[in-house]
């Protein structure tokens, strides 16, 4: 029995709920064939049944609340090789994250997890607008400084862009309190149906689309093994005019999982992989 503890990473909206609704499923029904199938889960079954029921009818996934996050340890095993493993993570709020940038603290059980064995699971959304600042931005600004018209905003954390959070969160992994180690990780980009096909790859998508935060994952290989998946746990937009369509088909083929050029539907591939194997 393997035990591995992902930790996850993600600001709010960035997909991590969505994803545990849809593993939940995937695994748990039995309808197409992964590389984990279930075993038992150990935690709020309430919370998560909850989740999946929404998954499910095709609504939005309750988001996580603050305060309110949740753990769940998942037991597995992959059939091929008849070995069982024990995947923890928990599934914890955007907020969360989002008040470890600005307050620069975390509570105690995000440190402990970080620390026991396992990954890094980072989420982004792709069906989000462009945050980053450019020189046409600043254009402005600049040429209005000293002006007496010249609005100057006081400096907020909210307006910090998402790829330099996600930077900084993962920077804390690498220094004290939290214990140094050489991590695998996976970033996750949620809400792919929207990247138009043919189009790029996952490594295309975040080279192009968050610069800033691919560089730093790829200029720390003593800190991160890195891959980089394409995710649709949803199967498309939740509107009035997709449900139907989307309730239609069999639930666990509505999820999209790609890596470089190879599509599929199994969502236990980047887990399975942040345990150790290939």
């Amino acid at each position: 029995m393997t035990d591995s503890y992902h930790s996850i990473v993600g600001l709010p909206g960035s997909g991590k709920t969505t994803f545990l609704a849809a593993l939940w499923h995937l695994i748990d029904a039995g309808e197409i064939e992964s590389q984990l199938v279930l075993d038992k889960l150990v935690g709020n079954h309430v919370h998560l049944n909850n989740l999946v029921d929404a998954w499910r009818r095709c609504q939005e996934v309750p988001r996580t609340p603050m305060g309110g996050d949740e753990e769940v340890t998942i037991h597995v095993h992959q059939p091929q090789t008849g070995r069982r493993l024990v995947l923890g993570f928990p599934d914890l709020s955007g907020e969360s994250f989002a008040e470890q940038f600005a307050t620069r603290a975390c509570n105690e059980s995000y440190l402990e997890g970080a620390d026991r064995v396992g990954g890094v699971l980072v989420f982004v959304n792709a069906d989000r607008p462009n945050d980053g600042l450019t020189i046409a931005d600043l254009g402005p600004a600049i040429e209005g400084e000293g002006s007496p018209e010249a609005e100057v905003n006081e400096w907020s954390p909210t307006h910090v862009p998402e790829q330099v959070k996600l930077v900084d969160l993962l920077q804390f992994l690498q220094r004290p309190p939290f214990g140094w180690r050489k991590r695998r990780l996976v970033v996750a980009v949620s809400a792919w149906d929207v990247v138009h096909s043919p189009g790029p790859t996952p490594d295309e998508w975040l080279a192009r689309e968050l610069p800033f935060l691919d560089q730093f994952l790829r200029h720390n290989p003593d800190s991160f093994d890195l891959r980089i998946y394409g995710i649709s746990a949803q199967g498309g937009a939740i509107t009035d005019a997709t449900r139907q369509a989307l309730a239609a088909q069999v639930p666990s083929e509505r999820i999209t999982c790609v890596y470089q050029n190879d599509v599929g539907h199994d969502i236990t591939a980047p887990l399975l992989w942040l345990t150790g194997d290939e």
